[in-house]
């Protein structure tokens, strides 16, 4: 996952760019196309194009990825529905072989789901959960707040959070047989199963995350707290350019503060891991995943 989201926010190459430069050109000729998103735009076809002759062999959960992707784009940036559907006609039409079946249609997650960008969140969650099992239940000793085990039980208080906050708004009381809500609810079911099945009942995790049915906060077992060190809230900085999406360096779990790294050969700051300093693009629950991940790749 961390390795597409990487793939998908780099810098379009040459090569690249001469490859869809026509079919860039043409979207200039759009009414709802906007200057300042050019570079976005070059991102989403490059993006096609890699799909395309690339990750065609890993068609399913690449395009799954690219469309996680594009909504969290499109969130940040503020980037028209109706170009991205413009992008995606292109790539149909002109990087699809005549008579083969497209294997990745774009159907946008704010069509499908209530709150898309945290439904992503806990997607992204137990398609990892056997990792964050794995990290969880390993562990007893105090750990360092930048360790393994603390973004792994970051992530699981952040996410039991947003379920309970989104099945408390969508789907109690039958609010899930209300139309429009019934995928948002089928997603928060898939999680809490996920979540009770593979994390709470497993051996002692329960004492390390929070219980669903519960409104207990965030648990801190076997991490240290510096309450003087942690920031409310999560900050992003948006950017446009050789590399887009959103920059952050984290270093207390899901608090994240804001560095901007150019291409331009200036240095790192000092407190930035060499891991998220790689990460350029990536959103904090998706750099968390990483931090998660990097040990068991």
């Amino acid at each position: 996952m961390t390795s597409a989201y990487k793939e998908f926010n780099r810098a379009v190459n040459e090569d690249e760019r001469y490859l869809i430069s026509s079919f860039s050109n043409k979207l200039k000729n759009v009414g709802e196309y906007n200057v300042k998103h050019k570079d976005i735009y070059e991102h989403i076809m490059r993006n096609f194009w890699l799909f395309r002759n690339k990750y065609k062999q890993k068609s399913k959960i690449y395009c799954t990825y690219l469309s996680q992707w594009l909504d969290i784009i499109k969130k940040k940036h503020v980037v028209s529905e109706y170009m991205i559907g413009i992008i995606y006609g292109i790539y149909a039409k002109n990087f699809v072989t005549p008579g083969e079946k497209n294997i990745c249609s774009y159907v946008s997650y704010d069509t499908m789901y209530k709150e898309p960008i945290n439904i992503i969140k806990i997607k992204n969650f137990y398609d990892n959960i056997q990792i964050i099992n794995r990290i969880l239940i390993e562990k007893s000793d105090m750990q360092k707040l930048d360790s393994q085990y603390c973004y792994a039980q970051r992530y699981a208080s952040e996410c039991a959070k947003i379920y309970r906050n989104m099945y408390n708004t969508f789907c109690s009381d039958n609010k899930h047989s209300i139309p429009g809500n019934e995928n948002t609810c089928s997603e928060l079911r898939a999680f809490s199963t996920s979540y009770i099945q593979y994390l709470y009942n497993m051996g002692d995790i329960k004492n390390k995350i929070p219980d669903l049915s519960s409104s207990e906060k965030e648990k801190h077992f076997g991490c240290s707290v510096d309450e003087s060190s942690q920031t409310s809230g999560q900050e992003l900085t948006q950017r446009s350019g050789p590399e887009i999406g959103m920059r952050t360096v984290s270093d207390q779990g899901l608090r994240a503060a804001p560095v901007v790294i150019e291409k331009s050969g200036k240095s790192i700051p000092s407190n930035t891991t060499a891991v998220v300093a790689t990460m350029a693009g990536i959103p904090p629950f998706l750099a968390l995943i990483y931090k998660v991940n990097i040990i068991c790749i």
